[in-house]
């Protein structure tokens, strides 16, 4: 019987509350300081520390995988929901082919919206090799793993020049104020110390409270989407095999019972 289908994207509350204590820390060391919120906030080293962690992205990394950015942000907040639906349609089609039904099998597949299961079901019902399914969906797979991988990198790249910009801005700063100490300016004395140490500020909280979180989330997300994609790999291999609807189901199932007892303990 098939299960009630569910939302295909599921906030993760983890990263919610994540952003919510963020937030509320920020808003302390901002107006629970006796330095006032003012005192945090200068354009200048936001320019040297943001700005040179942009640039330097830009520099090491390619276009297409700088245009992922957007889509990793959305995708730190959502997850997949587990492969209830997807296994219903392994079921479905498994009975289709015992039944020699192949129109309604096609027909079944060409419904399913995974494009991952969509051509491997549709490879088993062209009866193409077993070794041939799983050579061209484990390769998929791998593609996957490396363009996840280089969208976690990029973050995790960021995360490592932050701290490097917060320390440019330091020695900007700490020039600058060196340069007015003859002078005895005490204005801009204090200017120059307070670009040296807010860099730093802005450096550290970039790089720990934004990107090497995002880079953490993004790289949980693509261990959990090979582990299921592999699970689909088996459930399709199984059709392939010939296995009919009843051990399909089982297989399946406790395939995303051991996941769980590995992932949870």
């Amino acid at each position: 019987m098939s299960r009630p289908s569910k939302s295909s994207i599921q906030i993760i509350n983890s990263t919610s509350i994540g952003v919510v204590i963020t937030a509320a820390l920020v808003a302390f060391i901002l107006f629970g300081s006796n330095a006032g919120a003012g005192s945090y906030w200068d354009p200048g080293s936001l320019v040297i520390v943001l700005g040179g962690t942009v640039a330097a992205a830009f520099l090491s990394f390619r276009s297409s995988q700088l245009a992922s950015i957007g889509r990793s942000l959305f995708a730190i907040f959502h997850e997949e929901p587990p492969l209830g639906r997807e296994v219903d349609v392994l079921e479905q089609v498994a009975m289709a082919l015992q039944k020699h039904q192949l129109p309604q099998a096609e027909k079944i597949a060409n419904g399913v919206n995974n494009p991952f299961l969509r051509l491997g079901l549709q490879l088993v019902i062209d009866r193409v090799s077993i070794e041939d399914v799983h050579h061209l969906l484990s390769w998929r797979i791998q593609k996957m793993v490396e363009r996840e991988t280089a969208e976690a990198k990029l973050f995790r790249t960021m995360a490592e020049f932050a701290p490097a910009f917060g320390m440019l801005g330091t020695l900007v700063g700490l020039v600058a104020m060196l340069g007015e100490l003859g002078g005895g300016n005490l204005s801009a004395i204090g200017e120059g110390m307070a670009l040296a140490l807010i860099t730093t500020v802005y450096g550290v909280v970039l790089a720990n409270l934004i990107f090497r979180p995002i880079a953490i989330k993004l790289e949980q997300r693509t261990a959990q989407r090979v582990a299921k994609l592999n699970m689909l790999l088996e459930g399709i291999s199984l059709l392939a095999l010939g296995r009919g609807p009843t051990m399909v189901r089982e297989a399946m199932n406790s395939f995303m019972r051991d996941y769980r007892d590995e992932i949870h303990g």
